[in-house]
């Protein structure tokens, strides 16, 4: 039988707190250098993706996807200068297996992002266009759209978000062009 010790089971916690602490500050620079990094890379991306011909419900699915790209880089990025290499391995892997997954068996977040897109190039909707959308005909005004879902302000002054899969899969109305609302 061997003899455990009080301080086997704390050794290896208090060696990785050792191992971790001279490494914050650099990974705090890191972090907060990272955030100014995506809120300009951001930035940019919204005026170059403003620069191009797309309706600007996709203009904001693709600042939001690449928002999300930037983020995961900086996770890496920061459990890296933590020197918790492995962990950044396996959150990648991880990031990598939950594609996969997306892909394959997430059907419906596939179906609103696609659908999204397909909303976001049709010319007859668009953000500020009055219509007529979703499952319980929701009426009103295309507030905005994302990746996932269309936001519609509705008769009654309340915000109805709807999945773009619904809107898409289902009839919608246009109602009237955001020009001649104004």
């Amino acid at each position: 039988m061997v003899n455990l010790g009080a301080n086997s089971l704390t050794d290896p916690l208090i060696d990785g707190f050792n191992h971790i602490v001279p490494k914050l500050p650099g990974a705090l620079i890191a972090l907060l250098v990272g955030i100014v990094i995506i809120r300009v890379l951001s930035w940019i991306a919204q005026g170059l993706i403003g620069l191009i011909r797309l309706p600007r419900g996709l203009k904001g699915i693709l600042v939001s996807l690449i928002d999300g790209l930037l983020w995961v880089f900086l996770t890496i990025s920061v459990l890296q200068a933590l020197g918790l290499n492995n962990v950044a391995l396996v959150f990648s892997g991880s990031v990598a297996a939950l594609g996969l997954a997306l892909g394959a068996g997430a059907s419906t977040l596939a179906a609103d992002i696609l659908a999204g897109v397909f909303l976001a190039r049709d010319r007859d909707f668009s953000l500020g266009d009055k219509v007529v959308a979703g499952e319980n005909k929701t009426e009103g005004i295309v507030e905005a759209m994302d990746m996932r879902r269309t936001r519609i302000r509705g008769k009654d002054d309340q915000l109805h978000v709807i999945p773009n899969s619904v809107i898409e899969r289902k009839e919608w109305v246009l109602i009237a062009k955001k020009k001649d609302l104004d």
